[in-house]
C-alpha cells in the first residue's frame, strides 16, 4: 500500500512540474543560447541560408568571448532564424 501511495505521489509531483527547453532570452547568459543552436544545427543543414547561419553562430561566439551577452543573443537570435522552420518553410532571405 505504501508503495502505491509513494507511486502516486511521484506521479503526482512529475505531472506538476514543467519543462523547460532551457532558451531564454535577455537572461545574461549566452550560453543557453548556444546550445540551442547546437542542438538545431544537426537537425537543419538542408536549410538554404545554413552557411550564413553558422557565420552568425561565429559572430556571436566571439561577442560571447568578449562577455557582450546582448550582442551574443542577438546575433544567435539570427542565426537561429535562419535555420528555423515557420509553416513548415526554411526563409530564403
Amino acid at each position: 500500500m505504501r508503495i502505491i501511495a509513494l507511486l502516486s505521489l511521484l506521479f503526482i509531483w512529475a505531472c506538476g512540474t514543467t519543462a523547460e527547453a532551457g532558451h531564454s532570452r535577455g537572461n545574461g547568459s549566452c550560453i543557453d543560447d548556444l546550445v540551442h543552436y547546437q542542438n538545431m544545427e544537426g537537425k537543419r543543414g538542408d536549410a538554404p541560408l545554413f552557411e550564413q547561419s553558422q557565420q552568425w553562430r561565429a559572430r556571436a561566439v566571439e561577442q560571447n568571448v568578449q562577455r557582450n551577452v546582448a550582442k551574443c543573443e542577438e546575433y544567435l537570435e539570427e542565426a537561429l532564424r535562419m535555420i528555423r522552420k515557420s509553416g513548415g518553410q526554411y526563409p530564403t532571405e
